[in-house]
């Protein structure tokens, strides 16, 4: 006789699953994305009956930091919180998340329920991603020569910032741009590759940045930078669940975002005083600083209409959250 073998993503024995989370920072509890993760896994384990149970692979341990969308659309690996950023090289319209215009947590929160989202949303659903949890971040900006806060201190100076445009942004200011994923960000500040970063205030605290900056910005009250790291699943894990499975994940982030905002408020102050306890220069951006960025992401928005598909239905239906 003969045996066939089926292999699967995940193991399961009927009603029973054991899903691989995989994503780009350290596994610590106290870090706002992480913590939300965590959360997440035990309250899906919870009100499953253990039925579902959600192993966590941080530090990129399973994939790197870039490639958790693909890995999830290939089925490598079950579930991931991840910048959706990351994505946009294969679904350009993504870089709308990092057109820098929400100045506070509660205006992209709205962003996070609208109709942009939700056309993002089936777009990632088509290439195999399905978000489960809305998960927001602000972020400020590091430096190690001086304090940046308006568009003329950052002529001449090494920036790491996030997405395409926001690198426009900082481009159009003057800047010289360098890319680099936020795993990479502690080594290019240690070896001079770069002068400052603009990044998520979770990743400045999970990486330790303050180890490597004398000054920084604090998105407490405004910020030029705010991004999505939605928990996420692959289509292939999300079709093999039973309907009371994919019910009991979709309450549970539901439930979660309101929480999670206000997790991502305190993250922020968390984060600054980071800095701060190190011994860094730390100032919040304010409503004037932010007005001198705005000429500059206005002509980013110009270029975003043009350039990207639904450009202009995007950005009007975001600037009507953004009022």
């Amino acid at each position: 006789f003969f045996l066939v073998v089926t292999m699967i993503p995940f193991s399961v024995d009927a009603k029973n699953v054991t899903l691989k989370l995989s994503h780009q920072w350290p596994q610590d509890s106290e870090d706002y994305v992480v913590k939300t993760a965590i959360r997440f896994a035990d309250e899906v384990n919870k009100r499953s009956n253990g039925s579902i149970k959600i192993n966590f692979y941080p530090g990129q341990t399973l994939v790197k930091a870039k490639e958790q969308f693909k890995a999830m659309r290939d089925g490598i690996i079950d579930l991931s919180v991840y910048p959706t950023i990351y994505a946009a090289g294969e679904i350009p319209e993504l870089n709308i998340v990092l057109v820098p215009w929400a100045n506070s947590h509660d205006n992209f929160f709205k962003f996070g329920h609208s109709k942009v989202w939700d056309y993002l949303e089936k777009k990632m659903n088509k290439m195999g991603v399905k978000s489960l949890c809305w998960i927001q971040i602000a972020g400020g900006i590091a430096s190690k020569n001086k304090l940046i806060r308006i568009p003329e201190d950052v002529k001449g100076i090494k920036i790491r910032a996030g997405g395409k445009y926001c690198q426009m942004v900082y481009q159009n200011a003057g800047a010289g741009l360098v890319s680099m994923a936020s795993s990479e960000i502690y080594t290019g500040l240690q070896r001079g590759l770069l002068d400052a970063v603009q990044t998520s205030s979770s990743s400045f605290g999970a990486f330790k940045l303050y180890e490597v900056s004398k000054y920084y910005l604090s998105p407490e009250d405004y910020s030029n930078y705010f991004t999505s790291e939605p928990i996420s699943i692959s289509m292939k894990t999300w079709k093999k669940l039973t309907p009371e499975q994919q019910k009991i994940m979709i309450e549970v982030g539901k439930e979660m975002e309101t929480w999670a905002l206000n997790e991502a408020k305190a993250e922020d102050v968390r984060v600054a005083k980071f800095f701060a306890d190190n011994g860094s220069v730390v100032e919040k951006m304010t409503a004037d600083d932010y007005a001198q960025w705005r000429p500059l992401m206005k002509k980013v928005m110009a270029e975003f209409k043009k350039k990207v598909p639904n450009g202009e239905w995007l950005v009007e239906e975001s600037l009507k959250i953004y009022k």
